[in-house]
């Protein structure tokens, strides 16, 4: 062996060199190959996890590598590193495998790489439980201690020299797997499949543009081409492919996310709102690029698409807000120009559940972003301590809203005056401009309890679109608005119950808004449950249609010019449930508001078939009455509390702001109405007392007319013309002028019913007259004026026909004498006419329409009752008292006076045909005895002296002082007196003596004197027994029922004589007349 060694080694040093060279060429090349391909792959498969675990702390595996010194390939194959907890692998790959192109690097002075593989790694990462508020994942611990174990190093020098050239044929990473962990939000990600490529890989390529200042450049189209795509558990896709440059640096490709489900996310964001995502996926695609130029990166993005679908948000219990789909389209970016352009953001079917009670809107507080605590500012505290309170009070919302305004404003001043003008000073802002916003067929739900004890809302469809929308918010805002309502106490509505549309352009900048409106049959009675705490009556139905122009802004400046109306409206009273008011069709045909001007001017209003009803129940309760419900006296004073409370807690600025607020107020200008006319056509009214046995009905029919010109500016009158008929047959019309609408109402009316059928009244005659009517028509005439709020009225009421019925035996009767009144007040033709004036001040607090009517008529039966006399003599012109007739003492014949007062009470007769007359003697005790004594001392003088009959004017002072009836008076004298008539005679001669003192008495007057006493003392020697006082005042009576029996020719069983005898007055010589009714 050693020679055949030696022989060999002989002949290779006599070879010549070319064969020397071979060998050793070919001995260095198989030591390459040992050592590479054999030793190499030993040794590092054996260092490499001590390596790894002295630089990492964790250890590592590598189950094969191999390396082909032929094909300059090496592989890799199962390496892993550990967990700190070796049972677990942080990361690992099933192969990776590299290979380089020799001759390529040779020949294209470039490091060149033929393919990169890395098959199916697997990286597991995880979050681990803060420390000290620093983020730790399960690779921390390797990167302390790397960070330990890391030699210092020298100060880094900067390296100027260009880096080489690299090139790659083919980079692959497939089947991949990635895992995140948090344990913090205690959610997991996972990616199943995760691939990667990056073709014809060239560092110093120009794959996208050529640069300008090289010299003849090749674009090498297909270089640096690259492409990932990711796959997670939920099947959710993410997608990237393009190409790149590196000097400079540009890249173009595009981006897609497909269906990937926000639910592994949402933990991130646990905390941050109340609401649970349960649902979402996310879809995204978009062009992009980035370029480098002249040390400034330029960017952009293009043809992108934005998609949130199947989004659920949830609370606790329930779903709460669904979004099937949300769409950015055609999203474009531009970093150079700072512009977003979106050509349209869709929302589709979105549904929302709220609920709204004392506490406030519950999906406010759901999505309500839970803010870290911070320290307030006294001031922010001071202005939320202001606002709170006012707040708490819905009643007072509008005043807060306006206190906070000018507190505000105040401050914003205050801020603008103390800091310079920030705006100048800050860069240019991104614009994002977004060409059309929709949102089709939401449907959005409210149960609301704040107001009511319950009411279910819903808005369904809602359909909203608008035109550009720009951030910087300049131009206005085209929009178009959709939208059907309805509500139900009891569950969720089905069937809409009102649609509501608006187009217009809304200018966000100014805050202003201008656009038409149309609102469609929404239905009044779904805000029922809104009126009952309030109003004691039932809301039927009634549809509410409007459609006009409008303008409005910040300020508070509002414009609507257009048309409304409600139709089939009924509302039913509280009481019986029966219809209270109701209409088959209100038309506004033209209405302008302008809140500037404080005015509102109506063209027509026409009321088609209007109906009204004020009904009394049996226990006198009221259907209008009852209409308002009384207010707990609890709420009152909590309410009172609360806004003490507030004022006592009211900042000085705010008051300050109030006060301002309250200035303005009181030098805004008076609301403004006008209403060209109101038409009624075909209405009706109806009345009903129940209170009343039996019960009362009556009703106005065929209802028509107009009021015209109806204004609030003073000086204005309005024209009413309304005619209509009660219970069908009576006529009825309201004319005149009136102006309720002034501070001072004005009224000037004529209100006429005719030929009203009385019999319908009969519950109430029967009730409070004491008789039900058998017959009667009404007919008024009523003319009231009302001027500085002093009424006065002019009325004139005829009754015709009136015939009373059987009495009513009614507890609630008048006690006047109806049918004395009737009779003194119905003429010989059957009619009752009478002129009623009244008169009040409205502003009295006691003033009543109806109590000052109802007073009159009262005043006008009271008083013909009462003094039925005076209203007799007023029928004949005459102001005597014609219910007494004087006559002269002792006697019972009429004098002229007498007859005359006879014949006008005979007159008045005349005219009231149903009045009865009674007649009642009387007499004056002292004048009638008497005068009754003297005519029977004369009777038995004329006796005595046997004369035919007896001088004129007989008396005591003027009697004879001789002839035969002197002699008859002596006679008389002695003998009723038993006295001696001469020793008379010789008393007066000396009683006339002493007074002649000593002259001569005349004989003459001796017997005047004489004949005086004896004449008197036989006259008080008479007595007049009670029956000759009674026969006197008897025959007077009989004296005048003969005069206007027999001479003014009235109806001898119209006037009664009285018994005047039994119990006679003695009060004067006279006869009383009385008044009956037939």
């Amino acid at each position: 062996m050693p020679n055949v060694l030696t022989q060999l080694f002989l002949r290779f040093r006599r070879a010549p060199l070319a064969i020397k060279t071979g060998i050793y060429l070919l001995i260095g090349y198989g030591l390459y190959a040992l050592l590479l391909g054999g030793l190499a792959p030993w040794v590092i498969k054996s260092q490499t996890p001590k390596q790894l675990q002295q630089l990492l702390g964790r250890q590592a595996s590598l189950n094969d590598i191999s390396i082909n010194p032929f094909l300059l390939r090496v592989r890799l194959d199962n390496f892993a590193l550990q967990e700190s907890d070796p049972q677990q692998v942080f990361a690992s790959f099933s192969q990776l495998e590299l290979e380089l192109a020799f001759w390529r690097s040779l020949t294209q002075g470039a490091i060149a790489i033929d393919h990169i593989y890395l098959v199916d790694p697997q990286v597991n990462v995880q979050r681990l439980a803060s420390e000290n508020g620093q983020a730790q994942f399960n690779f921390s611990d390797m990167l302390a201690h790397l960070e330990t174990n890391q030699a210092p190093q020298a100060e880094a020098t900067e390296d100027t020299s260009e880096p080489p050239r690299v090139i790659a044929r083919d980079i692959r990473v497939t089947e991949g797997k990635f895992a995140y962990m948090d344990k913090v939000a205690n959610t997991e990600l996972s990616y199943d499949e995760l691939n990667f490529s990056l073709q014809a890989l060239d560092t110093k390529a120009y794959s996208l543009s050529l640069p300008e200042d090289e010299n003849e450049p090749v674009l090498a189209k297909d270089a640096n081409r690259y492409a990932l795509s990711l796959t997670g558990s939920d099947n959710g896709q993410l997608q990237t492919q393009g190409q790149f440059q590196l000097q400079p640096l540009e890249v173009s490709g595009e981006l897609q996310l497909a269906k990937v489900s926000l639910l592994p996310f949402w933990p991130f964001a646990d905390g941050l709102i109340a609401a649970k995502l349960s649902d979402g996926e996310l879809s995204f695609q978009s062009q992009y690029q980035l370029k480098q130029q002249q040390d400034q990166l330029h960017y952009s993005t293009h043809k992108g698409r934005f998609i949130l679908e199947n989004l659920l948000f949830s609370d606790q219990q329930q779903a709460r807000v669904k979004l099937p789909l949300l769409a950015l389209d055609n999203i474009r970016v531009d970093g150079d120009n700072q512009n977003v352009d979106i050509d349209e953001l869709a929302l589709q079917g979105l549904w929302a559940d709220a609920r709204l009670d004392k506490q406030g809107l519950d999906l406010q507080q759901l999505f309500m972003p839970a803010m870290p605590a911070t320290n307030a500012k006294p001031d922010d505290t001071a202005a939320e301590a202001q606002v709170e309170p006012a707040l708490a009070q819905p009643e007072a919302a509008d005043e807060t809203e306006a206190l906070n305004k000018a507190t505000a404003k105040e401050k914003a001043t205050a801020h603008t005056a103390a800091e310079p003008n920030k705006a100048q000073e800050q860069e240019k802002q991104w614009l994002l401009t977004i060409g059309k916003i929709s949102l089709k067929q939401a449907d959005l739900n409210l149960f609301e309890q704040q107001q009511s004890d319950g009411v279910h809302w819903r808005v369904y469809p809602l359909d909203i679109t608008t035109g550009p929308v720009r951030s910087d918010l300049e131009g206005s805002i085209d929009y178009q608005l959709q939208l059907a309502l309805s509500s139900d106490a009891q569950t969720q509505p089905e069937t809409s119950q009102g649609q509501f549309s608006s187009t217009g352009a809304i200018d966000a900048k100014a805050f202003t808004v201008n656009g038409e409106l149309t609102l469609t049959e929404l239905e009044l009675q779904q805000f029922q449950p809104y009126l009952t705490p309030y109003l004691n009556m039932q809301l039927e139905s009634g549809k509410l249609s409007t459609q006009g122009k409008f303008t409005a802004n910040a300020e508070g400046k509002a414009h609507f010019q257009g048309q409304a109306g409600i139709g089939k409206l009924l509302i039913k009273d509280g009481l019986a449930f029966e219809p209270l008011l109701k209409w088959q069709n209100m038309a506004i045909d033209a209405m302008s508001f302008d809140s500037e001007a404080n005015s509102l001017k109506i063209s027509n209003i026409l009321l088609e078939q209007p109906y009204a009803k004020v009904m009394i129940t049996e226990d006198q309760r009221t259907n209008i009455g009852e209409l308002i419900r009384a207010e707990p006296p609890g709420d009152n004073s909590a309410a009172q509390s609360q806004t003490k409370q507030s004022q006592e807690n009211e900042a000085p600025q705010q008051t300050a702001a109030k006060e301002k607020i309250n200035t303005k107020a009181s030098t805004d200008k008076a609301f403004k109405l006008d209403i060209g006319s109101i038409a009624i056509k075909n209405g009706s009214a109806y009345f009903a007392d129940n209170s009343l046995t039996p019960n009362f009905a009556s009703g106005i029919e065929a209802l028509e007319g107009k009021i015209s010109h109806l204004s609030s500016t003073p000086g204005t009158k309005a024209s009413v013309d309304i005619k209509g008929k009660i219970d069908k047959y009576a006529p009825v019309t309201l004319r005149g002028e009136v102006n309720p609408l002034l501070e001072k109402p004005y009224l000037d009316l004529d209100l006429v019913f005719k030929s009203v059928e009385l019999t319908s009244v009969n519950p109430y005659s029967g009730t409070y007259a004491g008789y039900y009517i058998d017959k009667g028509q009404l007919s008024l005439a009523l003319n009231y004026q009302l001027e500085d709020n002093q009424l006065k009225g002019d009325n004139h009421l005829v009754i015709d026909q009136l015939k009373l019925g059987k009495p009513s035996d009614s507890d609630l009767a008048t006690s006047l004498p109806i049918t004395l009144a009737i009779a003194l007040l119905q003429d010989r033709h059957g009619v009752i006419d009478l002129g009623l004036q009244v008169s009040g001040d409205l502003d009295s607090p006691s003033f009543s329409f109806g109590s000052i009517v109802m007073t009159a008529i009262t005043n006008v039966i009271t008083k013909a009752v009462t003094a039925p006399f005076s209203l007799l003599a007023g029928l004949v012109g005459s102001d005597e008292e014609l219910n007494l007739v004087a006559f002269q003492p002792g006697i019972a014949t009429l004098g002229a006076d007498a007859e005359d007062k006879l014949s006008k009470l005979a007159k008045a007769l005349d005219d009231r045909p149903k009045l009865q007359l009674s007649i009642e003697g009387s007499v004056a005790l002292r004048e009638d005895s008497e005068a009754l004594a003297e005519q029977k001392l004369q009777l038995q003088l004329l006796k005595a002296s046997k004369l035919a009959a007896l001088p004129d004017e007989l008396s005591a002072s003027r009697f004879p002082t001789q002839g035969k009836l002197a002699d008859a008076l002596v006679e008389l004298f002695e003998q009723q007196l038993k006295l001696d008539a001469d020793a008379e005679k010789d008393k007066v001669k000396q009683k006339l003596a002493e007074k002649a003192d000593g002259e001569k008495v005349d004989e003459d007057t001796l017997l005047t004197v004489w004949h005086m006493g004896l004449y008197n003392q036989l006259l008080s020697a008479q007595e007049i027994s009670n029956n000759e006082l009674a026969n006197l005042a008897q025959a007077r009576a009989q004296a005048i029922k003969a005069f206007l029996v027999d001479r003014a020719a009235v109806a001898p069983e119209r006037v009664f004589l009285l018994d005047s005898k039994t119990e006679m007055k003695q009060d004067a010589s006279q006869a009383i007349l009385s008044l009956n009714a037939d």
